[in-house]
C-alpha cells in the first residue's frame, strides 16, 4: 500500500527480600480501575490490507448530504442528465481507477465509492465487491445504476452486499452506504476486477484501486492491491490500551504487591506495544504485547513500597490508588492470640499457687 499526495524481566519498585512465614489467614481486598482515560474521539479511521494499513480521514465539510455531495444525474433527476454519473464527485475521479474514501456530510459518515472518471477518456469497465460487516441500520443511499432495466446488480441481505458495475465509455460508477458509521464499525470490501468481475460488457480496464484520505491542504491517494480485500474500520490501524487494571487496595510496608492489566488491540490491524507500570508516575516495569486485531491479554508485575502513604499505580492508560500502612511490630496474626494466650496461663498458674 503505497500513498501519493492529491513477558520480560520484571523491575521492583524497590528491592524486596521476603520472608514470609504463614501463621494465620489473611484476607486482602483488591480495587479494580477500568481505562481510566477512554481514548479520545478521533476522524481517524484505518485502512487495512493484509499487513499494510494506513490511517484516513474523511473528505466533506458536514454541510451537504452524501446523495448532494454524489450528486447522480440521470433523466428522471433534476438536474437531469443523461451520463448516469456522478457529477458531484468528478473532482476525485480518475481515468481507469476505483476509488474508495469516507464523506463526513450533515447525515453523519458514510462510505462511498466512485469507478473512472465521467467525461474521460476511459473506455469503460467492471467490477464486483462484496461487503461485510455493513452496519445494520444503515443503507446504500445512492445505487449507480440503480434504475430498471441497468446492467449494475445491487444484493443486500443483512450485513453484507454484492453489486456488480458495470460501465460504458465516459460515465462513472459507483454507490454510497450511510448509517451507522458513526459509531464504531469495521467493513471488509471483497474486489474483483476487469475479467474477474461478476459481468462485464465493455472493453475497458480498471488499472487501480485507490482510497483517498482528506488532509488539511488537500487530499492524499494511497494505492491499493486489486486482489486483496480491504478493511475499513474506526479508529487507528494499531491502537492497545489498557481495559481493565487489578491491583491490591491496602498493603503494608515492605509487602509486594502484585498489579495486573489487561490489555486490548482495538485497532484494525495486528501489532505490537510496551505497557509501562508506574508508581506515581515514575515507571517502574515495562512489558511489550502483541496482539491481534481485537484480541487481548492480562500482563503483570510486583512492587513493593518503603514507605507508607497513599500511591497511584498505572499500567499505561488506567490508574488506581493503593494505601500502604505501617506494618506491627509483632507477627501479624498473633497479636489477639499471644495476648489471650498470655491471659490463660497467667490464670493456670494463679490457680495452681492456690
Amino acid at each position: 500500500m503505497t500513498r501519493r499526495n492529491s513477558s520480560a524481566n520484571t523491575v521492583p519498585y524497590s528491592v524486596l527480600v521476603t520472608i514470609a512465614v504463614v501463621v494465620a489467614l489473611a484476607v486482602s481486598a483488591t480495587a479494580v480501575a477500568g481505562a481510566a482515560t477512554p481514548p479520545p474521539d478521533s476522524d481517524e479511521y484505518a485502512v487495512a490490507q493484509g499487513d499494510d494499513c494506513v490511517t484516513v480521514e474523511p473528505i466533506g465539510d458536514g454541510v451537504r448530504t452524501v446523495e448532494e455531495f454524489y450528486d447522480y444525474r440521470t433523466p428522471n433527476t433534476t438536474p437531469s442528465s443523461y451520463s448516469y454519473s456522478s457529477h458531484g464527485t468528478t473532482h476525485l475521479q480518475e481515468d481507469d481507477t476505483s476509488s474508495v474514501f469516507l464523506y463526513e456530510g450533515s447525515d453523519g459518515l458514510s462510505l462511498v465509492l466512485v469507478h473512472d472518471r465521467y467525461d474521460g477518456d476511459s473506455p469503460g469497465g467492471a467490477a464486483t465487491m462484496t461487503f461485510t460487516g455493513l452496519p445494520e441500520d444503515g443503507e446504500w443511499v445512492v445505487e449507480d445504476d440503480g434504475y430498471d432495466g441497468a446492467d449494475d446488480e445491487f444484493d443486500h441481505s443483512g450485513d453484507s452486499s454484492r453489486i456488480t458495475w458495470v460501465w460504458s465509455e465516459n460515465r462513472s460508477d459507483g454507490a454510497a452506504f450511510s448509517g451507522g458509521l458513526d459509531d464504531e464499525f469495521s467493513i471488509t470490501i471483497e474486489p474483483r476486477f476487469n475479467d474477474d468481475a461478476a459481468k462485464q460488457v465493455y472493453d475497458g480496464h480498471v488499472s487501480d484501486w485507490e482510497v483517498i484520505s482528506g488532509t488539511e491542504t488537500g487530499r492524499e491517494r494511497a494505492s491499493l492491491d486489486m486482489d486483496d480485500p480491504v478493511v475499513i474500520a474506526s479508529g487507528e490501524c494499531t491502537s492497545h490500551s489498557v481495559i481493565d487494571l487489578n491491583v491490591p487496595e491496602t498493603v503494608t510496608v515492605g509487602e509486594s504487591a502484585t498489579i495486573e492489566a489487561t490489555v486490548e488491540n482495538d485497532g484494525a490491524t495486528p501489532g505490537n506495544a510496551t505497557v509501562p507500570f508506574t508508581v506515581d508516575g515514575e515507571t517502574v516495569d515495562e512489558r511489550t504485547v502483541s496482539l491481534e486485531s481485537g484480541e487481548t491479554t492480562t500482563l503483570s508485575t510486583n512492587a513493593t513500597f518503603d514507605e507508607a502513604g497513599t500511591y497511584t499505580v498505572g499500567a499505561a492508560n488506567a490508574t488506581a490508588e493503593v494505601t500502604v500502612n505501617e506494618g506491627d511490630d509483632e507477627m501479624p496474626g498473633f497479636g489477639v492470640t499471644a495476648a489471650v494466650l498470655a491471659a490463660l496461663v497467667a490464670t493456670l498458674i494463679g490457680r495452681r499457687r492456690l
